[in-house]
């Protein structure tokens, strides 16, 4: 039976350097579906694979149950889960509220350098699946930077785990080439209402592309699903 209530990790333990790499290259692999649902991960597996002692694997498990991200399974086992619409959606609805009362509060520290979103010459020089990486990452530099816009470092937080958690859906959205588009045009305009400070056409622009989003989670999170099913659990024995 699964069980959500989180682990603790010992005061003299904490993240640790070789834990938080681990964390972090387990949580990559996990975020962008490259294991499929309900992968055992093994502590001593994940170690040998990792070349690292069952410690920093152990404490990174820890990090990844409490961060939502893999689901405990018995007592000292953890698997991977599933998409989620639901959380999704849920990921969206607070990163949405977040960034409107951002825009609302302090829209005149916006500042747009570097945020060219589309570059017109790369277009048809590179995959489609790069291309829409690539654009991914510009569009969370800009949800970090309205997050930023307080100086409430609880946002920042709250956002940058939200585009960790949706990078898989947001890439798998951009490889659609209409919505692609269809995307990048509405976050250059809302780029142009943020620089020329007019909050209630940015607000309006970030209203239709979360509904719009919000349309789409469910299919995306089935076709998700679907394309981690064909993913290589890498710590299995070979």
């Amino acid at each position: 039976m699964l069980q959500d209530e989180p682990d603790t990790l010992s005061a003299e333990s904490g993240q640790g350097n070789k834990s938080g790499q681990i964390y972090g290259r387990l949580k990559s692999l996990i975020v962008l579906q490259k294991l499929p649902p309900r992968t055992p991960l093994e502590q001593n597996r994940i170690a040998e694979r990792f070349g690292v002692s069952t410690t920093p694997v152990r404490e990174a498990l820890i990090l990844l149950a409490n961060d939502g991200i893999i689901v405990k399974n018995g007592t000292r086992s953890y698997l991977t889960r599933a998409l989620s619409a639901q959380d999704v959606q849920n990921d969206y609805e607070a990163a949405f509220a977040i960034a409107k009362f951002c825009i609302e509060a302090a829209v005149e520290r916006f500042v747009s350098t570097g945020l060219r979103l589309i570059d017109k010459k790369a277009i048809g020089t590179r995959t489609t699946e790069d291309h829409a990486q690539e654009t991914a990452f510009k569009l969370e530099t800009l949800y970090e930077r309205i997050a930023g816009l307080t100086e409430n470092q609880v946002f920042v937080r709250r956002m940058l785990e939200f585009n960790d958690r949706t990078r898989f859906i947001r890439q798998l959205d951009l490889q659609n080439k209409d919505r692609f588009m269809e995307t990048t045009s509405a976050m250059e305009t809302l780029v142009q209402f943020l620089a020329g400070r007019d909050v209630g056409e940015a607000v309006t622009n970030l209203e239709r592309q979360y509904q719009r989003k919000w349309d789409l989670i469910p299919s995306l999170v089935k076709e998700g699903n679907l394309i981690a099913l064909d993913a290589v659990d890498i710590f299995a024995i070979e």
